[in-house]
């Protein structure tokens, strides 16, 4: 392994933003754990006053999609929450370094069950509209806004956290002698 200043700060730089990114990663879920912890209720709600009101059987489906859909991203963000808020800086460089380069990859594969509560979400939407163009319209829109929502993460992940996870990753094949 060589060593020299630049990698005494490239690793000093590479740390004090991972810390920086990893608070701000913590406080991000924590916030939307809070919102979607307030939604469940208040969809448990609101589906119970709809079906009250209309006698409507789809309002409670969908009411029931929408709060399942609600409950497994409350459980994503509780978990990215716990994730970021106690990563351990004191683990032995090479484990730390291997840990945020996987906090800071694209794409994993626990997060594929997100599917799942985004047809839910959808699904939800859909019973609870009105089976009109208004509700298709409204059901092409989401998934529009899916796909938008999807495109724009990977751009803020590009720009943002790709030169992070690459200096992790030139680091650690520096300490592994590669």
């Amino acid at each position: 392994m060589k060593t020299n200043n630049n990698n005494y700060l490239d690793f000093e730089q590479l740390l004090g933003k991972l810390k920086k990114e990893d608070t701000n990663y913590s406080s991000l879920s924590k916030a939307l754990l809070i919102i979607y912890l307030i939604m469940i209720p208040l969809y448990i709600v609101i589906t119970t006053l709809e079906y009250f009101e209309t006698k409507d059987v789809f309002q409670i489906v969908g009411g029931a999609c929408f709060v399942v859909s609600f409950s497994v991203f409350a459980i994503f963000f509780r978990i990215y929450y716990k994730e970021y808020k106690y990563v351990d800086y004191s683990l032995p460089t090479i484990q730390m370094l291997k840990k945020a380069a996987y906090r800071y990859k694209p794409f994993q594969l626990r997060t594929l069950w997100i599917l799942p509560a985004l047809v839910l979400m959808d699904l939800g939407l859909y019973f609870t509209s009105s089976f009109d163009i208004i509700g298709i319209k409204a059901h092409l829109y989401f998934i529009a806004l899916m796909v938008l929502s999807i495109i724009a993460g990977i751009i803020v992940w590009y720009f943002k956290y790709k030169p992070i996870r690459d200096n992790a990753l030139k680091l650690i094949k520096e300490l592994e002698g590669e």
